[in-house]
This record gives C-alpha cells, sequence and structure tokens, in this order.
C-alpha cells in the first residue's frame, strides 16, 4: 500500500516556493519560536518533513490536546458502526452513577455536548478527577454545573476522557485498541501508546504519536473520511466534526480559534486544526489542499499562525511553480542546519577520576522522595544511575542518544503518570560540561516528551546538591503558575552524602 512519506517532492511541485519556506523557518528561529519538526504535504505531495536536531521527524511526540481529535475519530468510527449515536444520554453508559446526587442537568449531558465541550460545568472537570479518590465518571457527574448543555463553550478535558470511557464500553476494548484496529491499521501507523487510568486511555491527552503519523490523520480528514481508497469516516461525520459549530469566545490571534467542532479547533474561517499544548498541531486547509503539522516546545504556540500566513498560506500557487535551483538549494540548506549535530567544547575537573564508581544517598528537600545515584566516567563520557533503573549517558563533547525507564521524573504536563509510563523506555539525548571545579551541568533533551531538563551537580567534599530544573519551569512561572499535583514543573532538589562501604 503506497505510503504519503514513500516520495518526497520539490516544493514547486505543489505551489509552493522553497524560498518562502526557507525564509519561514528562518523566522522561526529570529523570533526564537521553539519549532521542532514541521511536515508540509500539499495535493497529496509530501515537500517538508524535517526535524530539528536531536528530535527525529519519525520518533513518536506526547502530543498533548492533540490527543482528543483521535477520540472523536475513535467516537466517530464507532457511530459509523452504529455502536453509539452523538444524541444518546452521556448517562445512560454509566448505570452505576444513576442514583448519585447531581445537578439535573448533568443528567442530559450527551455524546455531542462531550464532542463539543459543552457540558454545561462550570469548569474543566479534570483536576478534580485527577485529585479525587472516587471514579472518574463519578466525579464528572457531580461537579458544579453551570450552563444547559449545548449552550455554552468551556474546554472540559474531563469531558474527553468520558468519551474514552464510552468507546470502552460500546467497543470491548479500549481507545487504543479500537484505534489500531479502525483508525491506525489502515493509515499505517504503528508506533503509538497512550496513557491510562486503569484501563482506560486518557482520551483527552498522554497519546504518542509520531509528527509524520499527525500529518496521516489530517490527510483523513481533508479527503472527507478516505485514506489510501478506504473509508474510515463517513464524509457527514468529517463535515460536522470539522465545522465551526459553537463559538470559543476566542480573542487574538487574527481570529485563529474563534470557534470549536467535535475535539477541533477552527483555524482561519475554512480551515481546522487539531491542536496540543506547547505548540503541537495538526492544521488542514481544504481550500488549498494542504496539511501542516508541526511540533514545538513553546508557552504561547499560536505565535506560528502568523508567521504560516505570511509565507505559506498567502503566497501559494495553485498550480506547479516553475523549478527553481538555487532556491531548492537554499532551502536544503536551512534544513541541514536543522539537522546538524552539535559539538561542545570539552570541560574537566579535578573531580573526575575520583567520582568514578561513587555511590550517593540522595534525600529530597520538598518531600519524602528518596534515590541511590552512582557515577560512572571515562574521558569525555559520564553516565548517571538512578535506583538502578535510570541510566542516562552523556557526553562534554556531543550529545549521546539512549533509552531509559525513570526513577526521577521526566518533564511532561500530563496529570497522570502511573506505572506503565514509568516502566517504559523513554529516549533522551544527553551532554554535560563542568562549569566550574565543582559544578556538574547536566542537559537532557527527552525526545518524546519534547522537553529539555537541566541537572545540576554541586560536589562539597563528600557532600551533593542536586537541582533539576525542567524546561517547562520558564513557560508557567513567569506566568504565576504554581505547581501542584496536576502540573510539576518546580525545581526538584535533593541533598546527597556519599555512601561509604
Amino acid at each position: 500500500m503506497a505510503d504519503v512519506y514513500d516520495r518526497f517532492y520539490m516544493p514547486e511541485d505543489a505551489g509552493i516556493s522553497s524560498v518562502a519556506l526557507a525564509n519561514f523557518l528562518k523566522e522561526c528561529d529570529e523570533i526564537h519560536y521553539k519549532l521542532r519538526t514541521l511536515h508540509v504535504i500539499r495535493h497529496g505531495k509530501a515537500v517538508v518533513e524535517a526535524a530539528r536536531y536531536p528530535f527525529r521527524a519519525f520518533d513518536k511526540r506526547l502530543v498533548y490536546s492533540v490527543s482528543k481529535t483521535f477520540t472523536s475519530t475513535a467516537v466517530g468510527v464507532a457511530v459509523r458502526e452504529g455502536l453509539l449515536h452523538t444524541d444518546d444520554k452521556v448517562l445512560d453508559y454509566f448505570p452505576e452513577c444513576r442514583e448519585l446526587e447531581m445537578d439535573v442537568r448533568a443528567r442530559t449531558i450527551t455524546v455531542r455536548n462531550l464532542l463539543m465541550m459543552c457540558t454545561g460545568h462550570a469548569a474543566d472537570t479534570v483536576a478534580d478527577m485527577c485529585n479525587g479518590d472516587r471514579p472518574w465518571p463519578e466525579i464528572f457527574f457531580t461537579r458544579k454545573m453551570a450552563y444547559e448543555p449545548g449552550a455554552h463553550f468551556i474546554y472540559n478535558s474531563g469531558g474527553t476522557y468520558m468519551l474514552s470511557e464510552i468507546i470502552s464500553k460500546v467497543t470491548g476494548m479500549c481507545l487504543l485498541d479500537w484505534l489500531q484496529k479502525q483508525v491506525f491499521g489502515p493509515l499505517g501507523i504503528t508506533d503509538v501508546c497512550w496513557d491510562t487510568n486503569g484501563d482506560v486511555n486518557m482520551g483527552a491527552w498522554g497519546l504518542l504519536i509520531a509528527p509524520r503519523d499527525l500529518s496521516k490523520l489530517g490527510l483523513l480528514y481533508l479527503n472527507k473520511g478516505i485514506y489510501n481508497g478506504k473509508r474510515i469516516l463517513t464524509e457527514e461525520w468529517v463535515e460536522e466534526a470539522a465545522s465551526p459549530l459553537i463559538s470559543t469566545n476566542a480573542q487574538g490571534c487574527a481570529g485563529w480559534g474563534k470557534h470549536y467542532g467535535f475535539q477541533i479547533w477552527e483555524n482561519v474561517p475554512g480551515s481546522y486544526r487539531a491542536d496540543g499544548a506547547f505548540g503541537q498541531y495538526c492544521m488542514v486547509f481544504p481550500a488549498k489542499d494542504l496539511v501542516i503539522t508541526t511540533t514545538a516546545e513553546e508557552a504561547d504556540g499560536t505565535r506560528i499562525f502568523p508567521l504560516l500566513e505570511k509565507y505559506l498560506l498567502n503566497d501559494m500557487a495553485e498550480k506547479e511553480m516553475p523549478r527553481d535551483a538555487s532556491a531548492y538549494q537554499y532551502l536544503k540548506k536551512v534544513l541541514c542546519q536543522w539537522e546538524a549535530p552539535i559539538s561542545y567544547p570539552a570541560s574537566a575537573s579535578y573531580l573526575l577520576d575520583s567520582l568514578q564508581g561513587r555511590v550517593y544517598c540522595l534525600e529530597s528537600r520538598t518531600s519524602e522522595e528518596t534515590h541511590s545515584m552512582c557515577f560512572e566516567v571515562e574521558n569525555s563520557r559520564m553516565c548517571v544511575t538512578i535506583d538502578g533503573l535510570q541510566a542516562i549517558r552523556s557526553s562534554c563533547v556531543i550529545d549521546l542518544f539512549g533509552k531509559t525507564r525513570y526513577a526521577i521524573e521526566i518533564p511532561s504536563n500530563s496529570p497522570v503518570r502511573g506505572e506503565a509510563e514509568r516502566n517504559r523506555f523513554w529516549q533522551y539525548a544527553a551532554h554535560h560540561a563542568w562549569i566550574d571545579e565543582d559544578t556538574l551541568f547536566l542537559t537532557v533533551c527527552w525526545q518524546e516528551t519534547g522537553h529539555f531538563q537541566t541537572w545540576k551537580f554541586h560536589f562539597l567534599g563528600e557532600k551533593l546538591a542536586l537541582y533539576i530544573t525542567d524546561g517547562l519551569k520558564g513557560m508557567f512561572e513567569i506566568k504565576g503558575a504554581v505547581s501542584d499535583r496536576n502540573m510539576r514543573f518546580a525545581d526538584m532538589i535533593f541533598d546527597g552524602e556519599l555512601q561509604t562501604v
């Protein structure tokens, strides 16, 4: 079966200027927009698949609320199969909740209300779900209501989770398994995983999928539910799901995001997107026969929208453009610069030899967390191992790549991290530097979360202070946000004592 990535075309073959694409990437750098990957497909032709070092275009990424669009897609398939209807009352799928005390309006919430984020709740229910000790559906039904269902848009990740519960009930399989059978298989998507709450996939977040596979979702919708000649969604579902069904009361951003469909955001009128935190987007522009997919690490991912208009959307030809060798060479040079590995100046300390084989007992300053950490060093290379479980290998002159489970939390904005997440292997790239004789700075790029983490070790005799900072910290603390159970981004600080035999 043919795959859209079997062949790449020159941008001009799809009516796109190579110079415009190159200048788009360069201006992203100039405004310090941390774009990680870019995919552009037009007229069914893949013209760009770019990934900034140390990320790779075909590696899975945590795509945050882009997960929601896959959940609504799963619902669309279930509707096509006659397993449910959008006008069904949500409570009918949860008979165990019928006797709960709840606002009478909660009893009228429909599947359509879940899809459109208009459940009538006063606020997102997800925080109470994640912090509560009752089954999540019970918490959903008993939260405070403020509107009639269907009347008002309130972003509600808890509602999307409920869609995942419903899929499990009507199909007899979890959301991920249902999608693998009905959607991922036909789209040729093979490498995915999804966070769970017990046996139920989160639905609203927690999907890890490659950026190139996000583009296939965009193509499915662009082609009105058909992929490679196989119908997966009905045309009617796609038309409704991608329509501007309800106002979001959005402000700014030149009109991007004023309306919402079935877990799908409007772009500018006539186009739409799957949208995840920090700039994870799969954007579909039907009038231009175009899909643009980006991943990023941005506090405000919407900064990219004016650049898309400036360089791409407003300057496309309907048909093929003449090929321009010098323009294409210019684009390729920019893309090669994106992919170029980084080398770092060598650094060392008198401590190097003495660190070999050292084991420290770590105690957190802010929790009861404790760990055992040991060092292995050899010239430019180092390995830090925590609890015999988390091993991070690095060099002071290049990044080293590897996979590890984790004992000390890795950066993510997922509210729930369970045993399944801790027990899988996570990809990383890491380098270190001695910034003075007693201070070691380790930088880890967790490629699948899209975020960086820095570990600062300060050695003082037999003692050690370790400060671990997530890249998320700078995105949130500057806005006054505070870490809590659902969103940890504050520093982790440990005091270490040399373990003697």
